[in-house]
């Protein structure tokens, strides 16, 4: 049996072996939605800019977006996303909050830092600070 001296001689040779980790998004803030009611809709305007900095296509986001707030939109050519009827901007972000929580985050490191693989039927986020595979249900 090894000892505990051992053991951690052991631990730290694995330790220096193992890869740096990927640094978080952290130093990489999200930018906050802009959200405007003009009328009888409700315009984010930098939607697609969003999605990007969380690695997603604008469509998918949208999708979910809509289909939780229960309501009509599009995308314009300027990534604006505009929403038939008057949403709070509360009740946008604790959406996309939920939607960041489902398909971005790493569920093993909580990093943001991922991307959204589709293979046939399955979807997964694959982490790109640890290298976790993650399933999701499909959008």
């Amino acid at each position: 049996m090894a000892t505990e001296e051992e053991y951690i001689k052991l631990l730290d040779r694995l330790y220096a072996k193992l890869p740096e980790r990927a640094q978080k998004i952290g130093s990489q803030p999200l930018p906050n939605l802009i959200i405007l009611s003009i009328g009888n809709a409700t315009i984010i305007k930098n939607f697609s800019e969003y999605c990007d900095r969380l690695r997603r296509e604008s469509k998918d986001c949208m999708k979910f977006l809509l289909k939780e707030l229960a309501a009509p939109g599009n995308l314009d050519e300027n990534g604006q996303l505009i929403i038939q009827g008057k949403f709070s901007s509360a009740s946008i972000n604790k959406i996309m909050d939920r939607f960041i929580r489902t398909y971005v985050q790493c569920s093993t490191c909580k990093s943001l830092d991922t991307v959204l693989i589709k293979e046939k039927k399955s979807w997964y986020i694959s982490c790109l600070a640890c290298g976790a595979k993650t399933p999701v249900r499909p959008l």
